[in-house]
């Protein structure tokens, strides 16, 4: 027998299902700076799609056995935002030479739209399993 699906939002399951994700691309992104002289232009071309793959499994286990698995799916991509976010200011007052400018550049702002769009399909991809 199949069980009810949950009608709340899944905040902590979305938390860490974006803190796996955003370890995963900051491991990424510190394997390119380890290996590259100058990997800004590899990180702003890996970065984007790596965040939108990345987050489609990441919605997809937020929203799993719940009433509404598109807004579930979208509460993990926030949250990755936030994550981010977070990370940007603590290396901000923790690193001496940290550039500020470097984080918000339009391939990491594109990122961050596609954490929300990845952790929407994948909520879309359980709305799909759920209704067929």
């Amino acid at each position: 027998m199949a069980s009810k699906p949950q009608s709340h939002l899944r905040w902590g399951r979305a938390l860490v299902a974006a803190v796996a994700v955003e370890i995963v691309l900051v491991v990424i992104t510190a394997a390119l700076f380890a290996t590259m002289a100058d990997p800004t232009q590899t990180l702003d071309l890996a970065i984007p799609p790596a965040a939108l793959i990345l987050f489609i499994p990441a919605g997809y286990w937020t929203a799993r056995g719940t009433s509404a698995p598109v807004l579930n799916g979208l509460v993990a991509g926030l949250w990755g935002i936030a994550l981010y976010v977070v990370l940007t200011l603590i290396a901000q007052g923790a690193v001496a030479d940290f550039d500020f400018e470097s984080s918000v550049r339009p391939a990491y702002l594109l990122a961050h739209g596609l954490k929300v769009v990845g952790g929407v399909i994948g909520g879309w991809l359980v709305a799909r399993k759920v209704s067929g």
